[in-house]
């Protein structure tokens, strides 16, 4: 087995090694793609160092205005910033003198931590304030990018593909100011809806003051984090180019596993995508999840569903077009996917989404399952409405489920919003004896009101409540308890925001909340509570809370009683160079018993190339229950696309273990070759490895 395994390693490895620049050189011709690098349209060459002669007839900006905290005051680092445009690409530099601590943690594409120093591009290409895209960037060259929709909301599932690149001569000391360079390059000739005259441009930039406060500061004196209400308008000197955006893109895998002692084995996949302008179609078959990172354990209060991220790619980067107010769609409920097709289509004022999967459960895997759904979206200026319908059957109990959605949001007046949803459910069986017994239909409701928080500070609210009659059920469903209950939440809070050395955010808030089952008046949760956060000084912060909560238990026969819960929670967090520790306490009275939870997590960044995490949680309730979790993660930077990856975890009441390590070169993004080695079982005594190789070409 070993020898087998051995070789197809060694001859896969070459294979790929061999022909990957071929292939990488034929993929970089295509500008813009999402998944290539762009084609170079002119002599600028995005190094991280700026000279004269590149950035000749750039629209230059040395004024800023203060974002975060607000004021009129101009007490941010002194910063210079250039833009210039042609038919392909916008370009930017950045030229920065820090007074205060730059930091730099992620190495990870799309992650990034509270602390990090990031600076945010904003584009409008239509230049409506409606819909845009966020690009940002940070001191490690980190990337993350994402498509706003509705003027605030952002989806970081989307992926463009683009170049930056920082230089930093010096960082600050002695009361002296550092100095960095940053060029960037956004092509936008296969980005829809452009513009050919002028477009909204903001650069949002987060630094540190030198007593270790933050500030945050922008093009235009009424802009707000990560909102394109205000923008800077910029006239183009020439209109970009509109090339059809047609791409074929196919990734095929190979996967060589073994368990324990058994014989190796290989295993075939891939994915296929085309897609034409606003247009695309994927399709997967035999979905691999051997390289996705390990769900960390948790555990959570009051019988509540953990909600575990969406991981694969087939799903997570178009989440954001199949999300509802309530969550219908939870895809990770989709478990061993066999095959699959996902079509969307994205404009400025309609968005749509149809997909069709089917898997098999791992506890029953002769049985199958399949997926139908659609998701419809119209965007308006002030009003949004959408569906859903839904459509899935299951060969192992015979049942069919329909269901069909309707969602809007309205835009109020000051700052208001109002979200309705309105659902229905159909289930029935093709086993007559179990679909006369039960066969059912449902309601699902819900009215949701908030205030929009402003990033500069201020007050902020919301209120809602949502029903689950008792037949209402949908398989892909995410909530707290299921059906036959209601919610009603209402709360409200004030965040100060100023440019003081000294508690320069605080945040206080309140609220109700309760969860109320219908067929005994059983209350799930029922009480108050109050919050509270501030900033002692840049590197020091608090948390506080306090819960009074009454809901229902069961006695030694059965009979319902209320409970008095009261629970408490502190933490800080201290943030020393790159690095930062937090720990808390979160405990009191829960259930009759007393609870105790302890925590605390440390995060080191060292020499650009590693990361180290660290979390521990102990949970103590009564005499009966203990339990204990930790885990430990590195990211590690082995050389220029070679990445060493690493997650270990451990929980004690459920006597598991895990260890994912994973090696992982990468051509570039979307084709990689993977060792895989993955540990888990009490004593870590279950042995899976792999060996994959995935290669993205592009036609």
């Amino acid at each position: 087995m070993t020898n087998f395994f051995t070789k197809i390693i060694l001859n896969l490895l070459f294979l790929f090694l061999v022909s990957a620049p071929l292939f990488a050189q034929e993929g970089n011709e295509i500008a813009g793609d999402d998944k290539n690098s762009p084609k170079e349209s002119s002599v600028l060459k995005i190094d991280g160092k700026i000279t004269d002669n590149e950035w000749k007839g750039s629209k230059v900006f040395t004024d800023f205005y203060m974002m975060i905290p607000k004021s009129d005051k101009k007490d941010y680092d002194s910063t210079i910033a250039y833009i210039k445009q042609d038919k392909d690409a916008i370009y930017i530099a950045i030229k920065y003198w820090p007074r205060g601590k730059i930091i730099k943690q992620s190495l990870t594409r799309d992650r990034s931590t509270d602390e990090e120093n990031e600076f945010f591009i904003l584009l409008d290409l239509e230049n409506k304030n409606k819909n845009g895209y966020v690009f940002v960037v940070s001191f490690l060259n980190n990337q993350r990018d994402a498509i706003v929709y509705n003027q605030t909301n952002q989806s970081y599932e989307w992926d463009w593909q683009w170049e930056n690149k920082v230089t930093i001569f010096k960082e600050a000391k002695n009361g002296q100011p550092g100095y960095a360079e940053m060029e960037i390059k956004i092509p936008v000739d296969r980005l829809q809806n452009k513009n050919k005259k002028q477009i909204g441009v903001d650069l949002q930039l987060f630094s540190y003051t030198p007593d270790g406060n933050y500030t945050w500061y922008a093009l235009t004196p009424n802009s707000e984090l990560l909102n394109l209400k205000s923008m800077y308008k910029m006239d183009l000197t020439t209109p970009f180019d509109e090339k059809l955006n047609l791409r074929f893109n196919l990734t095929p895998f190979i996967v060589g596993r073994s368990f324990n002692s058994d014989t190796a084995r290989l295993r075939f996949g891939g994915e296929f995508a085309i897609s034409l302008d606003k247009h695309k179609l994927k399709s997967t078959i035999f979905t691999d999840e051997s390289t996705l990172e390990a769900d960390p354990f948790r555990f959570a209060f009051y019988g509540r569903p953990i909600f575990l991220q969406e991981k694969r790619p087939f799903f997570s980067k178009d989440l954001d077009i199949y999300r509802t107010p309530v969550n219908l769609f939870y895809s990770r409920a989709i478990d061993k996917i066999q095959y699959g097709f996902n079509y969307t289509y994205r404009s400025d004022k309609f968005k749509m989404g149809a997909l069709y999967v089917q898997d098999t459960l791992p506890t029953a895997p002769n049985s199958t399952r399949r997926f139908a759904v659609v998701r419809p979206n119209f965007n308006f200026p002030d009003f949004n409405i959408g569906g859903l319908f839904m459509y899935n059957t299951n060969e192992l109990d015979t049942s069919k489920e329909q269901m069909i959605s309707v969602d809007s949001k309205i835009n109020l007046p000051s700052r208001f919003r109002l979200i309705t949803q309105l659902a229905r459910s159909f289930r029935s069986y093709d086993n007559k004896t179990i679909n006369s017994e039960r066969s059912n239909s449902g309601n699902m409701y819900n009215a949701y009101l908030y205030f929009e928080q402003n990033s500069n500070g201020g007050p902020y609210m919301d209120a809602g409540y949502t029903r689950y009659d008792s037949n209402f059920s949908a398989t892909t469903l995410f909530n707290n308890y299921g059906n036959n209950y209601d919610e009603i939440n209402v709360s409200g809070g004030y965040q100060f925001v100023n440019n003081n050395k000294y508690f320069s955010n605080i945040n206080l808030s309140a609220g109700y909340y309760r969860s109320h089952e219908f067929s005994e008046g059983f209350n799930y949760q029922n009480g108050v509570f109050g919050n509270m956060f501030y900033k002692v000084t840049g590197w020091l912060s608090f948390f506080h809370s306090l819960n009074f909560d009454r809901p229902n238990d069961r006695d030694d026969n059965g009979g319902i009683i209320t409970q008095n819960n009261i629970l408490t929670e502190h933490n800080f967090k201290v943030v020393f160079g790159n690095n930062s520790f937090s720990a808390g306490f979160y405990g009191g009275r829960y259930f009759g018993d007393k609870l105790l939870n302890p925590y605390a997590s440390v995060d080191l960044a060292f020499f650009g190339k590693v990361r180290l995490g660290a979390n521990y949680n102990y949970i103590k309730q009564g005499e009966d229950f203990e339990q204990s979790i930790y885990n430990i993660k590195l990211d590690y930077k082995v050389m220029d696309k070679l990445f060493l990856r690493a997650y270990y975890q451990r929980d004690t009441f459920r006597k598991r273990a895990l260890l994912n390590t994973m090696l992982q070169y990468e051509f570039f993004g979307g084709s990689s070759v993977y060792l895989v080695l993955n540990l888990d079982g009490d004593r870590l005594e279950y042995t899976r490895r792999y060996f994959k190789v995935s290669y993205e070409f592009n036609f």
